[in-house]
């Protein structure tokens, strides 16, 4: 995201009291005349186009809250919900919410579930008010396709993040009034992939493949292309997940980098890995963090070759500046004066779109020693390791296992482990070999109760079975 600057914050506020909204009820905007007063120009919608950001940046998805042992809500709903980190957090509020999630015993009164829901709603609705409004202001055409394209992908981000979590969910694309708002329904997931995949479509048409240093951390195209690359994989759709995710990889826009390390550096933000990322600001601007601190990965370091360049970043460090603290190294930044850190946060990197194009073209078919190989073999050189050949994986089945292996090792605590089972259908049997027994229900959580009791609606607004 771009840095952002202190005539922004003030922007921020405002429409922060424009269009914040606790619970999904508060779609429409406080103010009508507000909002019609505020929305003048282009700069007016670029600071709009921030504030949809600054969403992403909350301690109820990437940011983190410092109230629990790691990070904020997404690391509890996406990663200790997984079988390579717990929690065992069992403090006062989102400790024992986090805990719950760990232990699949979390009700829908769950509040880091309640806060998520709202918080991905009210970025939607921030990204709803651009695009309903922007058409009706005077500006340079290209500019007003380019914010357009950022808060369409920025929408289907959070969309994707919702039908994940919860399946059918409310899909809602444009402003609503709060009488409207009473009559939503939980769409069905088909649908929502769909307006994902439109949202995704028309950002890869509308912006450009990256920016300069100013505006760091923006949607690019690519970064679109990823993100439908992904999506694609999560409904099977595996030819076109593999010309989506070829073709970033072809574009040369994106690479590995040499060490694996320089990837999390703090001194190292925006590198040519990384395709998107939810950026923060130390130093008191209010955009910066708690940090991302030290959870239990116990389960997950003996699946490391000891020689894997990987594994020394799960090791933890002390910062100087806050002695009371250890963090994980992968993500480690020290405090500043005012007691906040920065790391970024990675929702897509380089090394995701080889893997799930390797991942991709082994569903398509199997072909010894093919691209395949190649895609995951990069990763594998990176990291220090052996590479694989079809004497190693001889069929597809066993391809399939090395290349779920390989996300395991490559991206913990980068929120990708929950949904990769979910996606390859082992979850039941991951949590299972951990000592958890769960069933099907327990593959989506809970709808918040706060919102089956505001829509008291049995057959439109159903609770998820079994909760």
């Amino acid at each position: 995201m771009k840095l952002i600057k202190l005539n922004h914050i003030i922007a921020f506020v405002l429409i922060w009291v424009i269009c914040g909204c606790s619970d999904f009820l508060d779609l429409s905007p406080q103010s009508e005349a507000n909002v019609e007063n505020f929305y003048r120009d282009a700069e007016d919608f670029e600071n709009a186009v921030l504030a949809a950001y600054s969403a992403l940046q909350s301690g109820s998805q990437y940011g983190s809250s410092g109230t629990d042992e790691f990070g904020g809500n997404f690391y509890a709903i996406m990663e200790v919900r997984g079988d390579d980190t717990s929690d065992g957090s069992l403090g006062a509020g989102n400790g024992i919410a986090t805990a719950e999630l760990d232990l699949f015993i979390e009700s829908a009164g769950n509040i880091i579930l309640a806060q998520t829901w709202g918080s991905l709603y009210q970025g939607i609705n921030r990204c709803n008010i651009v695009l309903n409004r922007i058409d009706g202001v005077s500006m340079d055409q290209d500019i007003r396709n380019q914010l357009k394209g950022e808060v369409s992908f920025i929408r289907a981000l959070s969309y994707f993040n919702l039908v994940r979590i919860w399946g059918d969910v409310p899909l809602v694309l444009t402003e609503v009034s709060v009488e409207d708002a009473r009559n939503t329904i939980r769409n069905p997931v088909g649908e929502v992939y769909e307006a994902i995949i439109a949202d995704l479509t028309f950002a890869q048409s509308t912006l450009p493949n990256f920016y300069g240093t100013s505006k760091l951390g923006r949607a690019t195209s690519q970064a679109a292309s990823a993100l439908l690359g992904k999506v694609y994989l999560t409904l099977k759709r595996y030819n076109e997940a593999s010309t989506v995710l070829k073709a970033v990889i072809n574009s040369g826009v994106h690479s590995l980098l040499d060490d694996i390390t320089d990837v999390f550096a703090p001194t190292n933000k925006g590198n040519n890995e990384i395709i998107f990322s939810v950026r923060f600001l130390k130093g008191g601007s209010g955009e910066g963090n708690s940090g991302f601190g030290t959870p239990n990965v116990q389960n997950l370091v003996p699946f490391y070759d000891p020689n894997d360049l990987r594994l020394a970043l799960l090791d933890t460090i002390e910062d100087p500046n806050s002695v009371s603290k250890r963090f994980l190294r992968k993500f480690f930044d020290p405090a500043s004066s005012a007691g906040d850190r920065a790391p970024d946060f990675p929702v897509l990197r380089y090394a995701d779109v080889l893997l799930m194009a390797a991942e991709a073209l082994n569903e398509e078919s199997y072909t010894p020693d093919g691209e395949a190989f190649n895609y995951i073999n990069q990763v594998r050189t990176r990291a220090g390791v052996n590479t694989y050949t079809s004497a190693d994986l001889a069929d597809q089945a066993s391809f399939r296992e090395a290349v779920l292996s390989e996300r395991k090792i490559e991206f913990p605590l980068e929120l990708q482990r929950w949904f990769d089972l979910i996606r390859t259908e082992r979850a039941i049997d991951a949590i299972g070999s951990i000592g958890i027994t769960i069933n099907s229900n327990r593959l989506l959580f809970p709808i918040p109760q706060r919102e089956i009791d505001v829509y008291n609606n049995p057959i439109g607004f159903p609770q998820n079975p079994g909760y």
